[in-house]
């Protein structure tokens, strides 16, 4: 993964969310990675909805590159 990928959540990481409304909302979102964020194995992404978070690699998966 690299600068200027997009993402969307992870299966692993939508399997563990805690209600059938989070995983909808969350299965949904597409994200740009910006940077590699300041904790190891993460990624700054910027999400559709606006919300820029530190994701770690395994919660991410490619949708382009």
């Amino acid at each position: 993964m690299q600068v200027g990928d997009l993402v969307k959540w992870s299966q692993s990481w939508l399997d563990g969310c805690s209600t059938l409304q989070a995983k909808g909302l969350y299965k949904v979102q597409v994200g740009i990675v910006i940077q590699q964020a300041r904790l190891d194995g993460c990624w700054e992404v910027f999400w559709s909805d606006e919300d820029l978070v530190n994701v770690h690699y395994d919660y991410l998966e490619a949708l382009w590159k």
